[in-house]
């Protein structure tokens, strides 16, 4: 619990998965305000420019996106989390069931969890150890 005002970042290039999120966070019934981003870039940006305050308590990462994936996205997140005052905890979330990514995301210390799409309430319990 980092404290009253959190913040969830949800980096996916689907509108339609950004308004399910809300949905299902709302249905929780959490006190969580979710910052959409439709791309990793913009992420990154936004994560530099508050490196010093506001940052979120998790990341919800789409694996595949244009330009930037998810896999860029935390090659570009290892190279400022050190400039980060607190460990913010990322949960890769896909359509893929493909072994390898799974696998990948175990070697992946950034990585919290693997959740695969779509979002359901027992894997809105696994995303609700992190925040």
């Amino acid at each position: 619990m980092v404290n009253t005002h959190k913040v969830v970042y949800v980096i996916d290039d689907d509108e339609i998965f950004h308004f399910i999120v809300k949905k299902m966070f709302g249905l929780q019934g959490w006190n969580v305000m979710v910052n959409s981003f439709l791309s990793a870039e913009d992420a990154i940006e936004d994560l530099m420019a508050f490196a010093k305050q506001d940052l979120p308590c998790l990341i919800i990462l789409d694996m595949n996106m244009q330009r930037m994936n998810g896999w860029d996205f935390i090659e570009a997140f290892r190279k400022l989390k050190n400039s980060l005052q607190q460990h913010v905890p990322i949960i890769m979330c896909s359509s893929s069931m493909n072994i390898q990514d799974m696998e990948k995301v175990k070697r992946t210390p950034e990585l919290m969890a693997y959740i695969t799409k779509p979002l359901d309430k027992l894997k809105m319990k696994e995303i609700e150890k992190y925040l």
